[in-house]
């Protein structure tokens, strides 16, 4: 008799087409795992034109919700209701803020399965009002899983602040999938400087953009290329004008997943001066495509970075040791080569088919 599959109930507030960093974990775990167990995905519905059930090749997605913004803020009571019917042996939340809320309204709505959370998230550099609700908040929800994975050693870290026993804290980091670098015809650009994020105050772009009328002055032809969309594009355009540097400076936009990979193939220097960060799966993706890396000691980036042997560490908030760190890497071929080959050896360690077999093995554990 052939051995019924286990049930797995994964919760993750957003999916395609709404994807970030967190929802990719969810979308490697369905796909990859979708064979050994029975696996479904319930997600916000966000968008009336999208399904509400609907069955991929590898697990059923269902969304909750009316098909707009609300559906968000409902998440955590649609989607622990919802799950009763699946009767899980496993609820797997991804994400701390509404997938956590889920996951502890599902200690009540369906007590028999184990509860898993995935901590993603970094809010600290936000108001001190802020963050004490949402550290209650975490407090709550970190106590309702049975078990808890996080994404860097500085999450696992406030996950101890809250009382929580070491025995139930296991770090496993999001991944990149290297099969994605492929175009071996990409023509790197001298002194491109790279940085990807969304325009918002965690980024620190605003820094960036100080720095860079004194990178000009030792580097003329460096060019800054970022990626993404957000709050602060206006602010940004505006400290653009107002250095003067719209020549060697461009925003553009949101782009695809792929398109961000040739970007960074293409360039000769990743920056992001983040002031907060959960893991900073876009370093580990610049160290995949080749390129030296600049991050700030912050949350998760100490993880990836190792000052001076896979990337240049910095402290944030600072637009003088930008300018100190870029100058060095542009001006020192020496530098760049060395940072760039010892991040091709240290990424390995996060390619998604470790990282899989790490959930895997989680999952064994517990049911």
């Amino acid at each position: 008799m052939k051995e019924q599959k286990k049930k797995i109930v994964l919760l993750s507030a957003f999916y395609e087409p709404f994807m970030s960093g967190a929802e990719q974990m969810v979308k490697e775990i369905a796909e990859k795992l979708g064979s050994r167990y029975d696996i479904v995905l319930i997600t916000a519905r966000l968008d009336a034109n999208l399904e509400t059930i609907e069955e991929r090749p590898t697990f059923t997605l269902v969304r909750v919700g009316f098909g707009n913004f609300l559906d968000k803020y409902l998440y955590a009571f649609l989607a622990s209701w919802k799950l009763r019917q699946y009767k899980p042996d496993i609820v797997h939340a991804i994400m701390e803020s509404y997938a956590g809320g889920a996951l502890f309204f599902s200690k009540y709505t369906y007590g028999q399965a184990k509860r898993v959370l995935t901590l993603q998230s970094d809010l600290n550099h936000y108001s001190a009002w802020k963050v004490f609700l949402m550290n209650l908040f975490w407090k709550i929800t970190h106590s309702a899983a049975d078990h808890i994975t996080s994404i860097s050693n500085f999450l696992i870290k406030r996950t101890k602040s809250f009382g929580i026993s070491e025995e139930k804290i296991e770090l496993i980091p999001n991944g990149v999938d290297f099969s994605k670098i492929k175009d071996s015809t990409v023509i790197r650009q001298k002194n491109k400087v790279l940085a990807v994020g969304r325009l918002n105050s965690q980024k620190g772009l605003e820094y960036l953009l100080q720095a860079w009328p004194d990178i000009l002055k030792s580097v003329p032809d460096a060019q800054l290329v970022i990626v993404g969309e957000g709050d602060m594009r206006g602010e940004l355009e505006s400290m653009i004008d107002n250095l003067k540097i719209q020549d060697s400076v461009v925003l553009k936009g949101n782009k695809s997943h792929k398109e961000v990979l040739l970007e960074m193939q293409e360039a000769s220097v990743f920056v992001l001066p983040s002031l907060a960060e959960g893991q900073g799966i876009v370093f580990i993706e610049a160290q995949m495509c080749g390129l030296p890396v600049i991050g700030t000691n912050v949350g998760g980036i100490v993880d990836i970075i190792q000052n001076n042997k896979n990337g240049l560490l910095i402290k944030p908030r600072s637009a003088e040791v930008i300018t100190k760190a870029v100058i060095s890497i542009l001006t020192d071929d020496e530098l760049a080569n060395n940072l760039r080959q010892n991040a091709l050896k240290t990424v390995r360690q996060y390619d998604w088919k470790l990282i899989i077999d790490k959930i895997e093995h989680m999952y064994e554990a517990l049911v």
